[in-house]
């Protein structure tokens, strides 16, 4: 009995220590004086002035610095693609000018070129058929004209002038060049050949006497400018040239009984004026 007793009094002795433990947790958590407190981390001061941002803060402020670097890379980046861009249109433009100058040129030398293409072949046929108007004769690349009428030394000069040609020169001819009809023909024919006064430290080599008192001696020329290179071996008072035989010889210009028949003379081909 006794043995029951104290396990009673035991048990309660429990009940109202638990009743009591389950009062206790049973407060209201608002009224509880630690409810927001969180210890600080170790090795720092929750009071102090030299206190840190938390981990997350640290991450926002890190994230933001990377994307403000990102952006001015961003930028620079684009800026150099613009410049280069800007400078590869120019470059374009300068190209496209000097091309379109070369076309241009190109065309030119292309038509130039078709041109001569064209001269020359018809200038090849020229060998086979006659490149002279009607009424002259083709020789040694030369059309000629023997006149059937005579005139003075001028104003055959003046007559072969209009045909857009010159009287005969026969510089480039050898003895054995000249044409038959010229060679055996005892008719003289006016040729380009005339004498002219020059001062004779220039031309002294081509005088036929002393010059005179004004230094001034004479020489022959052709009609086309250039000098007679084979001077007469003995005076005479012409001072044009006729040819007879093959032979140059000097003449009178316009005496009264100093009439000639003339030949004129112009290149072959199919550019000389009809």
């Amino acid at each position: 009995v006794y043995a029951d007793l104290r396990f009673t009094k035991v048990m309660e002795v429990r009940s109202m220590a638990s009743q009591a433990l389950e009062a206790a947790l049973g407060m209201d958590e608002a009224e509880s004086p630690y409810e927001n407190t969180q210890p600080a981390p170790a090795g720092q001061d929750g009071d102090g002035d030299g206190a840190q941002a938390s981990p997350g803060c640290w991450s926002w402020q890190w994230g933001l610095r990377m994307g403000l670097l990102a952006t001015c890379l961003l930028l620079l980046v684009a800026t150099v693609g613009l410049g280069a861009c800007c400078d590869l249109n120019a470059e374009l433009r300068r190209v496209t000018g000097v091309l379109g100058k070369m076309e241009k040129e190109m065309q030119e030398v292309q038509g130039k070129l078709n041109t001569s293409e064209s001269t020359v072949a018809i200038l090849r046929s020229c060998t086979a058929i006659d490149c002279c108007p009607s009424g002259w004769l083709l020789y040694r690349g030369k059309c000629l004209f023997i006149s059937s009428e005579k005139k003075t030394w001028e104003d055959s000069r003046d007559e072969c002038e209009k045909k857009y040609s010159q009287l005969l020169v026969t510089k480039s001819w050898s003895r054995w060049t000249v044409p038959t009809f010229l060679k055996n023909a005892d008719i003289p024919y006016w040729i380009g050949l005339q004498k002219s006064s020059f001062p004779w430290y220039d031309y002294g080599w081509l005088e036929e006497g002393d010059p005179d008192g004004e230094g001034v001696s004479d020489a022959w020329f052709w009609v086309d400018g250039s000098l007679y290179e084979r001077p007469w071996q003995s005076k005479s008072n012409g001072s044009c040239a006729i040819i007879s035989r093959g032979n140059i010889k000097p003449a009178q210009c316009a005496g009264p009984d100093d009439l000639h028949f003339w030949i004129c003379e112009k290149v072959a081909g199919p550019s000389s004026p009809f």
